[in-house]
């Protein structure tokens, strides 16, 4: 059976009732939405790129921002590791800022900003797809905007705003597939590429979302093949572009590859694992309404702030609550509406595995480091009751009024703490030397 048989044609509104197409109105819209959120996010980017957050690993979150102002705007660029394999090629994007007279902190902040703003607009073009109508889908993307790990990563530099932007990005294509059959050839192997290229977990997203068009659209022989046939090209894409960023590193790797491979191994995450609880909580709440911070003292002298109990200010504890009703209220919205049944099985799927594969996969407790992998999937699945509400007249009014609301109220938490986050680091008193990462002798 194929979707695009049971989506509905043009209303007399002149809305996308079956969700097939994007309308120039919501391209305009959603550039709108996406640079006022680059605005926000570029004011408080800058900002923290004044004080030495971004001259450090470690100070919050177990980010390694010093790493990553090299990979955008240093020489020599940090290249990454084979966690983030292709990550040096987006290098280009912080020349302009360069070249403009920015300093290097700056000028990969506002990439990330860029990212961040990115990520918004195509929030709302995913909501559009999906049948939400423009009200609900304006007001669920500013919810969206204003959530803890979008923010922090739209103003932090590492690899997970990007990471969350490539997610998104291949949400919103897998959507349109199921909407209108299109097959989008170029569009699915450039996110693919650039999801794993940032962050090479990820890619696991990219075949479970090409596996669940193949199945709808064709069964689960023809899931297979063409999952493989997928992964065949995208290998070779991703081995072209492996040699052209890693080629001394590949000659030095076949000089000796027993070296090079236990190097990768002890790449691999270290120390205390948290138990499943904490997983979800970190994931599906934490990511969204940003808890007080605790602190882990790191042997090299540092205080990491990091997001692990739940303690929340009074608007916060409010907003976290109403965040957790709506998010459940959403998900079954969204499994059990017909048009938008698949996909959120999919997403469910994909963030179902992603908590398990964090069960093991963690580094000395962190959690929050990884939030951005799995946020815009349990966002998708909090906007289930969109496409409801929109045939309903009154109760879709009390719908957007309720989300703006919660943004309201999880604003009133995040917006606050990531003033504060920015100003926090003017100055440290760190005993070993920038970025910090040997225990001080």
């Amino acid at each position: 059976m194929s979707f695009a048989r049971v989506t509905a044609p043009m209303n007399a509104r002149g809305d996308n009732a079956g969700g097939s197409e994007i309308q120039p109105i919501d391209l305009a819209l959603a550039a709108v939405l996406g640079g006022v959120a680059l605005a926000l996010y570029g004011v408080l980017a800058i900002r923290l790129a004044r004080g030495a957050y971004l001259d450090y690993y470690n100070l919050a979150f177990d980010f390694d921002p010093a790493r990553y102002v090299s990979t955008f705007a240093l020489s020599p660029a940090d290249p990454g590791n084979f966690k983030h394999p292709l990550i040096l090629l987006l290098r280009p994007l912080a020349w302009p800022f360069l070249a403009l007279g920015l300093d290097p902190k700056p000028a990969s902040a506002l990439v990330m900003a860029g990212f961040g703003g990115g990520t918004v607009a195509v929030c709302f073009l995913f909501l559009r797809v999906i049948r939400a109508g423009r009200p609900e889908a304006a007001a669920l993307t500013i919810l969206f905007a204003v959530t803890g790990t979008q923010i922090f990563t739209a103003i932090i530099v590492e690899a997970y705003g990007p990471a969350g932007f490539g997610l998104a990005a291949l949400w919103l294509v897998t959507a349109s597939r199921l909407a209108d059959g299109k097959n989008r050839l170029w569009q699915r192997y450039a996110i693919a590429v650039f999801t794993f290229g940032v962050t090479l977990t990820n890619v696991m997203q990219v075949f479970l979302a090409e596996v669940l068009v193949s199945l709808w659209s064709g069964g689960p022989v023809r899931a297979i093949r063409r999952a493989i046939g997928f992964g065949l090209v995208l290998g070779g894409i991703v081995a072209v572009l492996a040699i052209i960023v890693w080629h001394d590193a590949l000659r030095t790797a076949l000089a000796d590859p027993v070296l090079a491979v236990k190097e990768i191994y002890w790449l691999r995450t270290k120390g205390e694992r948290t138990g499943p609880f904490q997983v979800v909580r970190t994931f599906l709440g934490y990511s969204f309404v940003s808890p007080e911070y605790d602190f882990l003292h790191l042997p090299e002298g540092i205080d990491m702030r990091d997001f692990r109990g739940w303690r929340f200010s009074p608007i916060g504890t409010v907003a976290i609550w109403s965040w957790l009703i709506f998010l459940a209220c959403g998900a079954v919205g969204a499994l059990t509406y017909a048009r938008t049944r698949w996909l959120a099985a999919g997403m469910a799927t994909a963030l179902v595995l992603n908590l398990v594969f964090h069960f093991d996969f963690q580094f000395r407790g962190s959690l929050y480091i990884y939030a951005s992998h799995m946020h815009f999937l349990v966002f998708g699945l909090a906007a289930g009751l969109a496409p409801w509400v929109r045939e309903m007249k009154s109760m879709r009014w009390l719908y957007v009024a309720a989300v703006l609301a919660l943004a309201g109220l999880v604003g009133a938490d995040n917006l606050p703490i990531a003033d504060a986050f920015t100003r926090t680091f003017d100055t440290v008193d760190i005993q070993c030397p920038a970025p910090c990462t040997e225990v001080p002798q």
